[in-house]
């Protein structure tokens, strides 16, 4: 069985949908693409702490700012790129999953294991 598995995982990592994930996570850590990530989490962070003091504090420009700024990186190619390889690969090892686990119970549910 263990042999079964070992070819599994060769064939999913030899795949295209593999190869293009691995690119694609691989361009999130670009010089170009680090700042804006960055000003995200930052962002992201004091939206959080800020969040637990609403009552004694204004919240919405860092909220807008947020925002604005998660805008920005869902329209940047890189990001689009990386999701689109993302999502395609989860397809594909659900694919696989529905494959593997057929046959051997009804009473598996292989919906649950949705990657994204």
């Amino acid at each position: 069985m263990y042999k079964e598995i070992d070819e599994l995982i060769e064939v999913i990592t030899d795949d295209e949908i593999f190869k293009q994930y691995q690119k694609n996570e691989k361009l999130l850590h670009s010089e170009e693409l680090f700042p804006l990530l960055s000003k995200h989490q930052i962002l992201q962070d004091d939206y959080l702490r800020m969040k637990e003091y609403t009552k004694y504090v204004c919240i919405d420009e860092t909220k807008q700012k947020l925002k604005e700024v998660k805008k920005e990186l869902m329209n940047h190619p890189q990001i689009q790129a990386y999701y689109q390889s993302y999502y395609q690969l989860n397809e594909l090892l659900d694919e696989v999953t529905k494959i593997v686990f057929e046959g051997i119970s009804e009473d598996i549910y292989t919906n649950q294991w949705k990657w994204g």
